[in-house]
């Protein structure tokens, strides 16, 4: 186990190590993301299951990008993976999928404990995690929100994420239509 640990640190570390050298190319066609969101919910359902989460999609517009199919595949798992493990038991996870002024915004709302405002700044730092506890409960190793932020800046993008303790968080993905 603690090998596969390291290994994702590792792969994570070299992931945005190229992606800051600028040695990673991405492709550059168009992607459904209506398409992509279907199947990051059908994935985040199995993810969900031994928790008792329900996960669904709210809504899910027809909207087309250009990027990197399998990086944005990757940003949708980050964030819904990251939805499933700072959730409580029995809670739920909603995505959705908007035309929003010229974008395609994609939120990924959980109804977990939320995150304090006063550590939301840093949530896009590599290895940092917002609570001390949650920590050791919760697998991970904090660069999968500074990966999502690198994916999302690296088709144009924009990403926030809104909490509002302890009633939900939102991440919210902004990016340009083709």
């Amino acid at each position: 186990d603690e090998v596969q640990r390291l290994a994702k640190i590792v792969d994570g570390l070299t992931l945005l190590t190229r992606a800051d050298a600028g040695q990673i190319a991405l492709a550059r066609e168009p992607v459904r993301l209506d398409e992509l969101l279907r199947e990051a919910c059908a994935d985040a359902q199995s993810l969900a299951r031994p928790y008792d989460i329900q996960v669904s999609v709210t809504a899910c517009s027809e909207l087309t990008v250009a990027g990197d199919r399998h990086r944005l595949r990757q940003l949708l798992l980050n964030l819904t993976d990251n939805a499933i493990k700072y959730n409580d038991r029995a809670g739920t996870v909603t995505l959705s999928l908007r035309r929003v002024d010229g974008t395609a915004e994609i939120a990924v709302t959980n109804t977990g404990p939320g995150i304090p405002a006063e550590v939301l700044p840093r949530v896009f730092d590599p290895f940092y995690r917002a609570d001390a506890s949650h920590s050791q409960a919760v697998e991970g190793c904090g660069l999968g929100l500074s990966i999502a932020r690198w994916i999302v800046a690296a088709h144009g993008g924009c990403i926030h994420i809104a909490s509002e303790p302890p009633r939900f968080t939102t991440a919210t993905v902004q990016l340009p239509l083709i």
